[in-house]
C-alpha cells in the first residue's frame, strides 16, 4: 500500500502544521487588536513556542512592552503603527496568513516583504518590532517547499538582509 501512496514523513508533516498554526497565532497578534487582546498574544506565544524558542520569545517581550496599556491605547498604537508605508503593506499581508488557505510556501515567500517594514518599525523602537520579528522568526523555521504538505508555489528565498536583522 505505501508503495502506492507512499510514506508519510510524521516529523516533516507536524513541523509544517505547528508553524503553519504559530505563524497563524502571530499574524492574528498583528490585526487591531480587541477584548482579550493579551490572550490572543499567549495562545500565540504558545503556538509558536511549539516551533521555535525565539519567536515566543519575542512575543514575551512584546506582551511586556504592553502590559500597562488599555484596548484604547493598544488600539491607538496598531492605528498609528499601521497607517504609513512601508509598514501599512502588512495589513493585506496579515489577511492573507490569517486566513484558511494560506500555504506555508506563500508564507515563507512573506519574510521578504516584511523587511522593510521591520527595518521601520526597528527605527521607531515600535513595540509591534517583536511581533514582526517572531514571525518571521517561525517563517524562517518553516520546512523547505518540497518537504511541505501544503500546497501552494515555491518559497521564494529569504533575502540575506532579513536574516541579518533578527536575532
Amino acid at each position: 500500500m505505501t508503495a502506492v501512496i507512499g510514506t508519510v514523513r510524521r516529523g516533516t508533516y507536524g513541523r509544517s502544521m505547528a508553524v503553519r498554526d504559530g505563524v497563524r497565532g502571530i499574524a492574528r497578534t498583528l490585526q487591531r487588536p480587541e477584548a482579550g487582546y493579551p490572550l490572543l498574544v499567549a495562545r500565540a506565544r504558545t503556538a509558536a513556542g511549539v516551533t521555535s524558542g525565539e519567536a515566543a520569545r519575542q512575543l514575551d517581550v512584546f506582551a511586556g512592552r504592553i502590559a500597562g496599556l488599555t484596548l484604547e491605547e493598544l488600539r491607538e498604537l496598531h492605528d498609528e503603527t499601521f497607517a504609513a508605508p512601508p509598514v501599512s503593506a502588512i495589513g493585506k499581508l496579515v489577511a492573507g496568513l490569517v486566513r484558511e488557505g494560506a500555504s506555508l510556501p506563500q508564507a515563507r515567500g512573506a519574510a521578504d516583504a516584511l523587511a522593510p517594514a521591520l527595518a521601520r518599525l526597528e527605527l521607531d523602537r515600535n513595540p509591534f518590532t517583536y511581533v514582526v520579528k517572531a514571525l518571521c522568526c517561525l517563517l524562517l523555521t518553516a520546512p523547505h517547499s518540497e518537504e511541505s504538505p501544503c500546497p501552494g508555489p515555491s518559497a521564494s528565498p529569504v533575502s540575506p538582509s532579513l536574516r541579518s536583522s533578527l536575532p
